[in-house]
């Protein structure tokens, strides 16, 4: 696996947004892993929208593979851990700590829209994103 997917990618594939799909076409070759986390998010959304969960389910046989959590464990107690008397850990959620924990687990980039949800994350590394 060479990159590690945050929600913001699967959202972005699932609205057909042009930003997602360019950089799904210009990184083919590349694997992209889904945290357990991603999963659940996206899940959470479809539902709070109402949408089929037969489509949804169809939508998520693209061949994304989710990642294990056990490996992952170490590393959330660790940035929870190192993190959590700095004024920054109150600003990140509970699910931006186990993406970015999974992006450092497995040593891959993270793919997000969202970079300042994980600026504060020491060693974490990110994949470009373009719009467009």
């Amino acid at each position: 696996m060479d990159l590690i997917a945050d929600t913001t990618l699967l959202v972005g594939l699932w609205r057909k947004q042009s930003w997602a799909q360019s950089f799904a076409n210009r990184n083919a070759d590349q694997s992209i892993g889904l945290p357990w986390i991603v999963l659940g998010e996206f899940w959470h959304g479809a539902q709070k929208a109402r949408h089929d969960p037969e489509r949804v389910q169809q939508f998520l046989q693209i061949g994304l593979p989710i990642l294990n959590a056990e490996p992952v464990i170490p590393f959330y107690a660790r940035l929870c851990s190192s993190m959590q008397d700095h004024p920054s850990y109150k600003l990140m959620g509970q699910n931006d700590l186990w993406i970015a924990a999974t992006a450092l687990a497995f040593q891959r980039p993270l793919i997000t829209r969202n970079r300042r949800h994980f600026d504060k994350v020491k060693g974490l590394r990110f994949q470009a994103l373009l719009d467009g």
